[in-house]
């Protein structure tokens, strides 16, 4: 996964997984309504690598969620590749890592 937009305590990331362009929001824990009852609450998948800015945004996705799927275009991004994505957000490391919500919490 490359990096674009570091994924920071407003919980959005902007990145390139499996080679297409994504934006989403990840938060610390999952929840009903994330994607699978997990950590991600919203996210846009291009239908390529990239984005262009100046064309209207949703046309240029293959896949959109807000804390509910509302576009899905399984030939242009098939559930395996999917799943891939899932997958590596799902794996992002918490911005709020336990001990410093304690700690916050303590003071």
């Amino acid at each position: 996964m490359e990096i674009l937009k570091a994924h920071d305590k407003t919980g959005w990331i902007t990145c390139i997984s499996n080679r297409r362009w994504v934006q989403a929001k990840v938060y610390d824990d999952p929840s009903t309504f994330g994607i699978n009852n997990g950590r991600i609450s919203k996210m846009s998948i291009s239908r390529t690598g990239g984005r262009d800015g100046t064309k209207n945004f949703h046309d240029q996705m293959a896949y959109g969620y807000d804390r509910g799927l509302y576009h899905h275009d399984p030939h242009n991004l098939p559930d395996e590749l999917l799943n891939k994505i899932i997958t590596d957000l799902e794996s992002l490391p918490k911005v709020w890592p336990q001990d410093n919500v304690e700690q916050f919490h303590n003071d």
